[in-house]
């Protein structure tokens, strides 16, 4: 079953990739529909076996009276609340998409490509590439707002490098990049930290790691702390990436960390999970959430930085479920890609 998930999230990442790039070649989808055909005739063994109830650890979307937006997502690149908790924040393809008061919108900056995309305290910090029309150059590098795209600050790499893993300590602005490639500033790929708006940076070695990198978190208040997730697990470092070790050994794709400083990971492996970790004991707890296929595994998890029970997640197929009561109820606010409007009859 491992080799199997390691197999579908490679797929997975590399079709994520190769969509998102307007300078790389469209991926044969081949190996995922060979491997999503092997699936479907283990998800109807596992449905004869286990019923009509659920296992253990999920739970169904809450029931609502939703209406369909006009918001569509061809892409989803991140997630993150404002500081005040009171917007959810999504970087597509086309822009920021904004979810406040159960209604969807566009946000007023312009609609640039973000990748690597972190939400923060007072704004928040990207990588990516100019929209349509923009006088801005291509790639960002990395670049910071505290307006909400409306102007940007390039801090470092401009033109240089498209940083599509990178994570932002939520109040610390610690920054760790996934570096791709070498350039001015890094002379290796790996993974890289600043702790000072990217004046410099310091290379980690990352020793005890395992696997390909998935998703990427870094703690809230603590700059020396940061979590990976990988075809092997979750790994979590206190030395700036020096040496990590393992907290959980299930595929993982999406990590965070919860305002408190807990851990929070999404894992496949028979079944997709969200798992949060204390963060003193690392003892995980398992989340309800709807019930999903093993090839739509979660992607990207924001919780409330108001609100420790307030948590979203989004999918590979652009599924996204949000709960206020820590999973034990969600309302599904994206279905493919497609904004879905929880009060009925408000006007964008």
């Amino acid at each position: 079953m491992k080799n199997f998930t390691f197999a579908l999230l490679i797929a997975l990442l590399a079709g994520s990739i190769a969509a998102c790039s307007s300078e790389e070649e469209a991926m044969d989808n081949a190996a995922i529909e060979e491997v999503a055909e092997d699936q479907s005739a283990n998800e109807e063994a596992n449905e004869e076996e286990t019923g009509e109830e659920g296992e253990a650890g999920t739970t169904t979307a809450e029931e609502n009276t939703p209406e369909v937006s006009d918001i569509e997502m061809m892409h989803v690149h991140g997630l993150g609340f404002s500081g005040d908790g009171a917007r959810l924040y999504v970087p597509s393809h086309d822009g920021l998409k904004v979810f406040e008061n159960g209604v969807w919108s566009e946000a007023a900056a312009e609609p640039h490509d973000y990748m690597g995309f972190v939400m923060v305290d007072d704004g928040f910090y990207s990588s990516g590439h100019p929209g349509p029309g923009s006088s801005l150059k291509n790639p960002f590098g990395v670049v910071k707002t505290t307006d909400m795209g409306q102007n940007l600050e390039m801090l470092d790499l401009y033109q240089e490098v498209d940083f599509h893993g990178m994570a932002v300590g939520y109040n610390s602005h610690a920054i760790y990049v996934i570096n791709p490639q070498t350039n001015s500033r890094m002379d290796d790929i790996g993974l890289y930290y600043s702790t000072d708006e990217t004046e410099t940076w310091t290379k980690s070695e990352m020793t005890g790691l395992q696997g390909p990198i998935f998703s990427i978190a870094v703690h809230p208040t603590d700059e020396a702390t940061v979590a990976l997730g990988t075809s092997e697990g979750v790994f979590l470092s206190n030395d700036f990436g020096q040496t990590f070790d393992p907290v959980s050994d299930s595929p993982t794709t999406a990590v965070t960390f919860s305002p408190a400083g807990n851990l929070v990971a999404g894992s496949v492996s028979g079944e997709v999970t969200l798992t949060i970790f204390d963060s003193e004991t690392n003892e995980p707890q398992l989340i309800s959430i709807p019930e999903l296929s093993e090839e739509n595994t979660i992607g990207y998890i924001a919780g409330n930085p108001q609100d420790e029970n307030q948590i979203t997640f989004t999918t590979v197929e652009k599924d996204m479920y949000m709960t206020k009561d820590f999973g034990g109820n969600w309302s599904q606010i994206a279905e493919k890609g497609t904004g879905i409007n929880l009060e009925a009859g408000t006007k964008q």
